[in-house]
């Protein structure tokens, strides 16, 4: 199949690797420079005009800022007179803003997260009611391998964005809070950051094998009087949980305003 890459930044690069296991892909990029060292990477082509790019594919993956998507639309809209599926993965843009500008098209709007670069994403999708099963099980496909893909109404589609989208940043900065604080108790950063990385993929091993909720297996972990309680009890006083849960909710709310912004 050929894909079409409107967009390589971080995210449509990642995408553009994981189809080239199995497909031909097409970038196209206003850094060309940049996109044609990432052609030559995965073995696919480069395209300077985004109608041509898209206009040679079955499938288009629109990568671009979402401030950008009506400049782009006029210039891809042609492309799509014969149902082609669009990909988007623009933030915050719902699938009625999208038809508005591809009407023609069949759409596709999915949140991914970056753990999709190795094989461990989380990514929401949320289908044009017209995409029909043949549709779906197209892109069941080409997802295929990059992790957790879930279908999903597009009313829950910002609690993804929070929990997963933005979700693996608030992880990262509690391993990097863990890994200062293993320098601070004398291994160096190389030697912590191993030890975290370990600890977190026990934990989640631990749960996905035992089946339990977390607040179990932390009891199982929490003798009388011992070092975990005493730790448990300073995330307690300084309020971690609670402001995990803030955090969360706080990205959301971006989340629905920024929809909201495009309802306007």
């Amino acid at each position: 199949m050929k894909i079409a890459v409107i967009g390589c930044g971080v995210m449509g690069s990642a995408f553009a690797r994981h189809f080239a296991k199995k497909n031909t892909v097409i970038l196209c990029d206003r850094d060309k420079e940049k996109t044609l060292s990432l052609a030559k990477e995965i073995g696919g082509s480069y395209e300077e005009k985004p109608d041509r790019a898209a206009m040679e594919a079955e499938v288009v993956l629109l990568a671009v800022k979402p401030k950008d998507l009506p400049s782009a639309a006029q210039e891809l809209a042609p492309a799509f007179q014969n149902k082609k599926i669009l990909i988007s993965i623009l933030a915050g843009t719902p699938v009625a803003v999208l038809k508005s500008h591809f009407p023609h098209a069949l759409v596709l709007r999915t949140m991914p997260n970056l753990g999709m670069i190795c094989g461990e994403g989380v990514i929401g999708l949320v289908d044009d009611p017209n995409m029909g099963a043949d549709g779906k099980n197209t892109i069941d496909s080409l997802m295929e391998g990059v992790g957790l893909c879930l279908w999903m109404p597009e009313n829950k589609v910002d609690a993804v964005t929070a929990l997963s989208g933005s979700g693996i940043g608030f992880v990262l900065v509690m391993i990097e809070a863990m890994i200062d604080g293993g320098v601070h108790l004398g291994f160096t950063s190389i030697e912590s950051r191993e030890i975290v990385l370990k600890t977190m993929e026990g934990a989640v091993a631990l749960m996905r094998e035992s089946g339990k909720h977390p607040a179990e297996l932390k009891l199982q972990i929490s003798s009388p009087g011992g070092t975990t309680i005493a730790g448990l009890k300073v995330m307690e006083e300084t309020g971690v949980r609670s402001g995990i849960i803030k955090t969360l909710v706080a990205s959301y709310e971006k989340a629905v305003h920024m929809m909201k912004g495009h309802e306007k």
